[in-house]
């Protein structure tokens, strides 16, 4: 077999970071490629991310994965000063490419999970010092300052057209606290009927450890309640402690893995 590079960018991405694979006879096999990006909001102990795709035939997995780990190794050594992970995305239910992403040396301890859990107590109110309201968004320019504030603390982005879409929802809400005009803590969630999703929450990062978001969420609850919700839902990353921690004040429980993000420290 052999594997190449693009000669232009593929899909967006730089030609270094792909590659194509190829049988012997010039038949191709497949395509995989590595995106850097940091996020040290959401994993502070390791904020390069390193993300890799595969797809090809599996009698070229290997092969492919050794080349995208040399590339990851050299995309890490452009910041050796910040600690870094390499992973992956795959289905929970596809079990074989799970079992060959282990034999690579990656763990299966990573993954978005659903969890689901009752409206917690709380009052429409903010701490002291603060106030509490909804979230200003009524025209394009004040939608793309919440949405920045949001992706800064996710991986895969929102977008306006997302939004828009949860604004026509029944439960649509955009709640925060703020001090002196600028947000402390800010969340967004949407739904229908008897069941609300929080789709994201997060405080700024010299406010943490406050119980804010806890509080963020019993404050919205309470708005939820008039509206007859009784049950709510969230995602989140196993692997990020505050939202792990989070959910365990919320007695949430565990409903499935969307995701498994199978992946391996580099250092």
């Amino acid at each position: 077999m052999r594997i190449t590079h693009p000669q232009a960018a593929f899909q967006g991405i730089a030609p270094e970071n792909v590659f194509f694979v190829a049988s012997d006879q010039q038949i191709q096999l497949g395509t995989g490629y590595v995106m850097q990006f940091f996020q040290g909001e959401l994993y502070p102990e390791r904020p390069n991310h390193l993300f890799l795709q595969i797809d090809c035939q599996p009698s070229a997995r290997a092969l492919m994965f050794g080349a995208l780990l040399a590339r990851a190794y050299q995309l890490k050594a452009q910041h050796p000063e910040l600690p870094a992970r390499l992973y992956t995305q795959v289905s929970p239910d596809d079990l074989q490419l799970l079992r060959f992403y282990e034999s690579c040396g990656m763990k299966n301890d990573d993954g978005e999970d659903l969890f689901r859990f009752l409206p917690p107590p709380g009052v429409p109110q903010a701490p002291m010092g603060m106030t509490f309201a909804s979230v200003p968004l009524q025209d394009e320019a004040s939608q793309n300052a919440f949405l920045s504030r949001l992706n800064a603390q996710r991986i895969q982005p929102f977008t306006r057209d997302y939004l828009q879409l949860w604004q026509q929802q029944q439960h649509f809400m955009a709640l925060g606290f703020y001090r002196n005009g600028q947000p402390v803590s800010e969340c967004i969630l949407t739904g229908a009927g008897s069941s609300a999703t929080l789709l994201m929450i997060y405080t700024r990062s010299d406010c943490r450890r406050q119980g804010m978001a806890k509080n963020l969420i019993g404050a919205a609850s309470a708005l939820l309640r008039e509206r007859g919700v009784n049950t709510m839902y969230t995602h989140i990353f196993r692997r990020n402690v505050p939202q792990v921690a989070l959910l365990r004040r919320l007695n949430g429980s565990f409903v499935r893995t969307v995701t498994a993000l199978p992946g391996m420290d580099l250092d």
